[in-house]
Protein backbone atom coordinates (compact mmCIF):
# COMPACT_ATOMS: atom_id res chain seq x y z
CA UNK A 1 0.00 0.00 0.00
CA UNK A 2 1.31 3.34 -0.99
CA UNK A 3 2.60 5.30 2.05
CA UNK A 4 1.56 8.10 0.83
CA UNK A 5 -1.84 7.98 1.44
CA UNK A 6 -3.70 10.76 2.53
CA UNK A 7 -5.48 10.43 6.61
CA UNK A 8 -9.11 10.61 4.65
CA UNK A 9 -7.59 7.64 2.76
CA UNK A 10 -6.09 5.71 5.48
CA UNK A 11 -9.59 6.09 7.68
CA UNK A 12 -11.68 4.99 5.52
CA UNK A 13 -9.59 2.42 4.27
CA UNK A 14 -9.54 1.27 7.92
CA UNK A 15 -13.54 0.64 7.34
CA UNK A 16 -13.00 -1.16 4.11
CA UNK A 17 -10.70 -3.46 5.99
CA UNK A 18 -7.93 -3.04 3.83
CA UNK A 19 -4.58 -3.35 4.39
CA UNK A 20 -2.85 0.39 5.51
CA UNK A 21 0.75 1.25 5.92
CA UNK A 22 -0.40 2.50 9.60
CA UNK A 23 -2.52 2.65 12.14
CA UNK A 24 -5.34 5.07 11.57
CA UNK A 25 -5.54 7.86 14.82
CA UNK A 26 -8.88 9.66 15.53
CA UNK A 27 -8.24 10.73 19.04
CA UNK A 28 -12.00 12.19 20.54
CA UNK A 29 -10.14 15.67 20.90
CA UNK A 30 -11.87 18.73 21.55
CA UNK A 31 -11.71 21.00 24.92
CA UNK A 32 -7.72 19.56 24.81
CA UNK A 33 -7.43 21.67 21.51
CA UNK A 34 -9.07 25.12 23.01
CA UNK A 35 -6.85 24.83 26.04
CA UNK A 36 -3.56 24.51 23.10
CA UNK A 37 -4.64 27.99 21.81
CA UNK A 38 -5.76 29.33 25.11
CA UNK A 39 -9.20 30.25 24.57
CA UNK A 40 -12.37 29.44 27.01
CA UNK A 41 -14.57 27.22 25.13
CA UNK A 42 -17.23 29.20 25.77
CA UNK A 43 -15.31 31.91 23.50
CA UNK A 44 -14.73 29.13 20.89
CA UNK A 45 -18.07 28.49 20.73
CA UNK A 46 -19.16 32.25 20.27
CA UNK A 47 -16.98 32.51 16.71
CA UNK A 48 -16.75 30.12 13.77
CA UNK A 49 -13.43 31.63 12.87
CA UNK A 50 -12.12 30.67 16.14
CA UNK A 51 -13.99 27.42 16.39
CA UNK A 52 -12.79 26.71 12.53
CA UNK A 53 -8.96 27.79 13.44
CA UNK A 54 -8.86 25.83 17.15
CA UNK A 55 -9.64 22.44 15.37
CA UNK A 56 -7.40 23.13 12.56
CA UNK A 57 -4.21 24.35 14.75
CA UNK A 58 -4.53 21.28 17.14
CA UNK A 59 -4.65 18.83 13.88
CA UNK A 60 -1.31 20.55 12.52
CA UNK A 61 0.43 20.49 15.45
CA UNK A 62 -0.46 16.60 15.95
CA UNK A 63 -0.64 15.22 13.01
CA UNK A 64 -3.84 13.04 13.37
CA UNK A 65 -5.89 12.16 10.88
CA UNK A 66 -9.52 12.85 11.51
CA UNK A 67 -11.19 16.00 13.06
CA UNK A 68 -14.07 15.69 15.08
CA UNK A 69 -17.17 18.51 15.71
CA UNK A 70 -17.19 18.65 19.33
CA UNK A 71 -17.44 16.64 22.47
CA UNK A 72 -20.06 18.13 23.93
CA UNK A 73 -23.81 16.03 25.26
CA UNK A 74 -24.83 19.49 26.47
CA UNK A 75 -25.11 20.59 22.39
CA UNK A 76 -28.01 18.92 21.42
CA UNK A 77 -29.85 19.36 25.03
CA UNK A 78 -29.66 22.93 24.17
CA UNK A 79 -31.29 22.37 20.85
CA UNK A 80 -33.93 20.62 22.92
CA UNK A 81 -34.73 23.48 24.87
CA UNK A 82 -32.72 22.85 28.39
CA UNK A 83 -30.62 25.80 29.39
CA UNK A 84 -26.94 25.40 29.87
CA UNK A 85 -24.40 26.36 32.77
CA UNK A 86 -20.92 26.43 32.12
CA UNK A 87 -18.25 25.51 34.22
CA UNK A 88 -14.39 25.71 34.30
CA UNK A 89 -12.62 27.38 30.76
CA UNK A 90 -11.69 24.15 29.16
CA UNK A 91 -14.80 22.22 30.41
CA UNK A 92 -18.46 21.40 28.24
CA UNK A 93 -21.29 23.30 30.07
CA UNK A 94 -23.76 21.23 32.07
CA UNK A 95 -27.80 21.39 32.09
CA UNK A 96 -29.97 21.19 34.30
CA UNK A 97 -32.44 18.25 34.09
CA UNK A 98 -36.22 18.36 33.49
CA UNK A 99 -37.67 15.42 35.44
CA UNK A 100 -41.16 16.02 33.73
CA UNK A 101 -39.46 16.64 30.12
CA UNK A 102 -42.20 16.58 27.31
CA UNK A 103 -40.62 14.37 24.87
CA UNK A 104 -43.62 14.88 22.31
CA UNK A 105 -42.23 18.05 21.29
CA UNK A 106 -38.78 16.26 20.12
CA UNK A 107 -40.86 16.00 17.20
CA UNK A 108 -41.16 19.45 16.58
CA UNK A 109 -37.90 21.20 16.73
CA UNK A 110 -36.72 22.88 13.47
CA UNK A 111 -33.22 21.75 13.43
CA UNK A 112 -32.67 22.93 10.24
CA UNK A 113 -33.11 26.39 11.28
CA UNK A 114 -31.10 25.70 14.88
CA UNK A 115 -28.17 24.47 12.75
CA UNK A 116 -27.96 28.22 11.83
CA UNK A 117 -27.77 29.74 15.18
CA UNK A 118 -25.99 29.58 18.38
CA UNK A 119 -23.74 27.41 19.00
CA UNK A 120 -24.63 24.74 16.87
CA UNK A 121 -24.99 26.86 14.22
CA UNK A 122 -20.94 27.29 15.23
CA UNK A 123 -20.10 23.76 14.90
CA UNK A 124 -21.82 23.54 11.80
CA UNK A 125 -20.41 26.60 9.72
CA UNK A 126 -16.99 25.20 10.99
CA UNK A 127 -17.11 22.09 9.95
CA UNK A 128 -18.53 23.22 6.67
CA UNK A 129 -15.53 25.49 6.41
CA UNK A 130 -12.93 22.49 7.41
CA UNK A 131 -14.54 20.71 4.93
CA UNK A 132 -14.39 22.88 1.89
CA UNK A 133 -10.44 23.50 2.81
CA UNK A 134 -9.63 19.48 4.09
CA UNK A 135 -12.18 17.98 2.86
CA UNK A 136 -10.41 16.11 0.05
CA UNK A 137 -7.52 14.81 2.14
CA UNK A 138 -8.61 14.80 5.87
CA UNK A 139 -11.39 12.50 7.46
CA UNK A 140 -13.88 14.21 9.51
CA UNK A 141 -16.36 13.17 12.21
CA UNK A 142 -19.47 14.27 13.55
CA UNK A 143 -20.07 13.75 17.77
CA UNK A 144 -23.58 12.92 18.20
CA UNK A 145 -25.11 12.25 22.21
CA UNK A 146 -26.91 8.89 21.96
CA UNK A 147 -30.87 8.31 22.84
CA UNK A 148 -30.00 6.60 25.79
CA UNK A 149 -28.17 9.25 27.59
CA UNK A 150 -29.91 12.09 25.88
CA UNK A 151 -33.17 10.95 27.33
CA UNK A 152 -31.56 10.31 30.83
CA UNK A 153 -29.32 13.35 30.58
CA UNK A 154 -32.81 15.59 29.64
CA UNK A 155 -34.61 14.21 32.73
CA UNK A 156 -32.29 13.43 35.05
CA UNK A 157 -33.33 9.70 36.10
CA UNK A 158 -31.62 6.34 35.63
CA UNK A 159 -32.96 5.47 32.90
CA UNK A 160 -32.30 1.47 32.81
CA UNK A 161 -34.00 1.27 36.31
CA UNK A 162 -36.89 3.01 34.44
CA UNK A 163 -37.21 0.83 31.71
CA UNK A 164 -37.50 -1.99 34.53
CA UNK A 165 -40.72 0.10 36.14
CA UNK A 166 -42.20 1.70 33.67
CA UNK A 167 -40.91 0.19 29.94
CA UNK A 168 -43.40 1.96 28.02
CA UNK A 169 -43.19 5.48 28.95
CA UNK A 170 -39.08 4.76 28.08
CA UNK A 171 -39.44 3.27 25.32
CA UNK A 172 -41.56 6.18 24.09
CA UNK A 173 -39.23 8.72 25.24
CA UNK A 174 -36.07 7.15 23.54
CA UNK A 175 -37.88 6.42 20.08
CA UNK A 176 -38.34 10.04 20.18
CA UNK A 177 -35.33 11.11 21.26
CA UNK A 178 -34.04 9.10 18.16
CA UNK A 179 -36.21 10.48 16.27
CA UNK A 180 -35.14 13.59 17.16
CA UNK A 181 -31.48 12.38 16.48
CA UNK A 182 -32.25 11.46 13.14
CA UNK A 183 -32.57 15.08 12.11
CA UNK A 184 -29.42 15.99 14.01
CA UNK A 185 -27.41 13.07 11.71
CA UNK A 186 -29.31 14.33 8.91
CA UNK A 187 -27.68 18.06 9.01
CA UNK A 188 -24.10 16.52 10.13
CA UNK A 189 -24.66 14.14 6.76
CA UNK A 190 -25.23 17.38 4.65
CA UNK A 191 -21.46 18.42 5.59
CA UNK A 192 -20.14 15.03 4.10
CA UNK A 193 -18.27 13.79 7.07
CA UNK A 194 -16.58 10.62 6.84
CA UNK A 195 -17.51 9.28 10.47
CA UNK A 196 -20.73 9.74 12.59
CA UNK A 197 -20.09 8.92 15.75
CA UNK A 198 -22.62 7.90 18.19
CA UNK A 199 -21.52 8.63 22.01
CA UNK A 200 -23.99 6.68 24.74
CA UNK A 201 -22.44 5.26 28.22
CA UNK A 202 -25.53 4.06 28.79
CA UNK A 203 -25.49 1.33 25.60
CA UNK A 204 -23.44 -1.95 27.42
CA UNK A 205 -25.86 -1.84 30.67
CA UNK A 206 -28.91 -1.41 28.77
CA UNK A 207 -30.74 -5.16 29.37
CA UNK A 208 -29.96 -7.83 26.35
CA UNK A 209 -34.05 -8.64 26.04
CA UNK A 210 -34.28 -5.31 24.98
CA UNK A 211 -31.62 -5.09 22.42
CA UNK A 212 -33.54 -6.54 19.38
CA UNK A 213 -35.83 -3.72 19.95
CA UNK A 214 -32.97 -1.40 20.27
CA UNK A 215 -31.35 -2.20 16.80
CA UNK A 216 -34.63 -1.44 15.12
CA UNK A 217 -34.27 2.06 16.97
CA UNK A 218 -30.96 2.58 16.02
CA UNK A 219 -31.87 1.13 11.77
CA UNK A 220 -32.84 4.50 10.52
CA UNK A 221 -29.83 6.44 11.76
CA UNK A 222 -27.39 3.91 10.45
CA UNK A 223 -29.31 3.87 7.35
CA UNK A 224 -29.29 7.50 6.68
CA UNK A 225 -25.59 7.32 7.68
CA UNK A 226 -24.56 4.52 4.67
CA UNK A 227 -26.64 6.39 2.57
CA UNK A 228 -24.44 9.47 2.74
CA UNK A 229 -21.44 7.23 2.20
CA UNK A 230 -20.04 7.66 5.98
CA UNK A 231 -19.54 5.23 8.52
CA UNK A 232 -21.39 4.68 12.10
CA UNK A 233 -19.39 4.15 14.82
CA UNK A 234 -20.34 3.49 18.73
CA UNK A 235 -18.41 5.03 21.41
CA UNK A 236 -19.96 3.41 24.44
CA UNK A 237 -17.05 4.34 26.83
CA UNK A 238 -16.65 1.08 29.13
CA UNK A 239 -17.33 -2.18 27.65
CA UNK A 240 -16.02 -6.06 28.38
CA UNK A 241 -16.45 -9.00 26.06
CA UNK A 242 -19.32 -9.91 27.52
CA UNK A 243 -21.26 -7.09 26.42
CA UNK A 244 -19.55 -6.43 23.12
CA UNK A 245 -20.81 -9.45 21.08
CA UNK A 246 -24.67 -7.85 21.80
CA UNK A 247 -23.48 -3.91 20.75
CA UNK A 248 -21.54 -5.40 17.64
CA UNK A 249 -25.42 -6.55 16.58
CA UNK A 250 -26.79 -3.31 16.80
CA UNK A 251 -25.39 -2.87 13.40
CA UNK A 252 -22.31 -0.08 13.45
CA UNK A 253 -19.91 0.14 11.36
CA UNK A 254 -17.32 0.56 13.97
CA UNK A 255 -17.17 0.21 17.66
CA UNK A 256 -14.60 1.39 20.39
CA UNK A 257 -13.47 -0.45 22.83
CA UNK A 258 -10.10 -0.91 24.63
CA UNK A 259 -8.42 -3.80 26.00
CA UNK A 260 -9.45 -5.68 23.24
CA UNK A 261 -6.60 -7.75 20.98
CA UNK A 262 -7.99 -8.43 17.67
CA UNK A 263 -8.34 -12.54 17.65
CA UNK A 264 -10.56 -11.50 20.56
CA UNK A 265 -12.70 -9.48 18.52
CA UNK A 266 -13.18 -11.08 15.17
CA UNK A 267 -14.11 -14.07 17.71
CA UNK A 268 -16.80 -11.90 19.16
CA UNK A 269 -18.13 -10.29 15.70
CA UNK A 270 -18.41 -13.94 14.34
CA UNK A 271 -17.60 -12.50 10.79
CA UNK A 272 -20.35 -9.39 11.20
CA UNK A 273 -19.25 -6.50 9.55
CA UNK A 274 -17.94 -4.52 12.31
CA UNK A 275 -14.68 -2.90 12.72
CA UNK A 276 -12.27 -1.97 16.00
CA UNK A 277 -11.31 0.91 17.25
CA UNK A 278 -8.85 0.19 19.29
CA UNK A 279 -8.99 2.25 22.12
CA UNK A 280 -6.66 3.70 24.51
CA UNK A 281 -7.83 4.58 27.85
CA UNK A 282 -8.02 8.72 28.38
CA UNK A 283 -6.78 8.99 31.52
CA UNK A 284 -3.20 7.97 30.46
CA UNK A 285 -2.90 11.00 28.74
CA UNK A 286 -2.58 12.85 31.61
CA UNK A 287 -0.63 10.18 33.36
CA UNK A 288 3.31 9.39 32.91
CA UNK A 289 4.56 9.62 29.84
CA UNK A 290 6.35 6.19 30.50
CA UNK A 291 2.89 4.61 31.96
CA UNK A 292 1.72 6.10 28.73
CA UNK A 293 4.47 4.12 26.09
CA UNK A 294 3.86 0.83 28.13
CA UNK A 295 0.76 0.86 27.39
CA UNK A 296 1.22 1.28 23.65
CA UNK A 297 4.03 -1.31 23.44
CA UNK A 298 1.74 -3.70 25.09
CA UNK A 299 -1.04 -3.06 22.85
CA UNK A 300 0.48 -2.04 19.22
CA UNK A 301 2.80 -5.19 19.58
CA UNK A 302 0.74 -7.54 17.25
CA UNK A 303 -2.72 -7.83 16.12
CA UNK A 304 -3.25 -4.99 14.15
CA UNK A 305 -4.78 -5.93 10.99
CA UNK A 306 -6.88 -4.65 8.98
CA UNK A 307 -10.40 -3.23 9.66
CA UNK A 308 -8.88 -1.58 13.13
CA UNK A 309 -7.80 2.36 13.57
CA UNK A 310 -6.36 3.58 16.83
CA UNK A 311 -8.56 6.21 18.93
CA UNK A 312 -9.01 7.04 22.20
CA UNK A 313 -12.23 5.22 25.04
CA UNK A 314 -13.41 9.37 25.91
CA UNK A 315 -12.23 12.67 24.91
CA UNK A 316 -8.37 13.60 25.67
CA UNK A 317 -8.59 15.23 28.66
CA UNK A 318 -7.85 19.19 28.12
CA UNK A 319 -4.60 19.01 30.25
CA UNK A 320 -3.08 16.46 28.42
CA UNK A 321 0.58 17.28 27.93
CA UNK A 322 0.59 17.54 23.82
CA UNK A 323 4.57 14.95 24.10
CA UNK A 324 1.69 12.65 25.10
CA UNK A 325 0.18 12.50 21.63
CA UNK A 326 3.45 13.44 19.88
CA UNK A 327 4.44 9.69 21.56
CA UNK A 328 0.95 8.37 19.89
CA UNK A 329 1.92 9.68 16.27
CA UNK A 330 5.44 8.70 16.94
CA UNK A 331 4.45 5.22 17.78
CA UNK A 332 1.84 4.29 15.00
CA UNK A 333 4.41 5.25 12.22
CA UNK A 334 6.53 2.60 13.66
CA UNK A 335 4.09 -0.23 13.72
Amino acid sequence: MDNSLTPKKLVRGAFESADLPRLPFIPWLFTHAARLEQIPVRRIFADPTQYTKCLQNARKLYGYDAIISSFDSSLEMEICGNPINWRGDYEAPITSPQPQFDFGRLKNINVESASKTGRFGTVIESLRRINRVSGPNLALAAVVTGPLTLTAVLTGRDQIKDLAERPEKVIQAIEAAAGFLLKVVQIYCQLEPDIIAIVDRLMPVFPAAHLPWLRSTFSPILNIIRFYNAFSVLLPGESSPNNLANLIDLGFDGIVASGIDLTTWNRLKGGRPCILGKAIPSHLFTSGLRELQAYLETHLQGGIGPGVFLTTDWEVPPDTPPDHIHLVMNMISKH
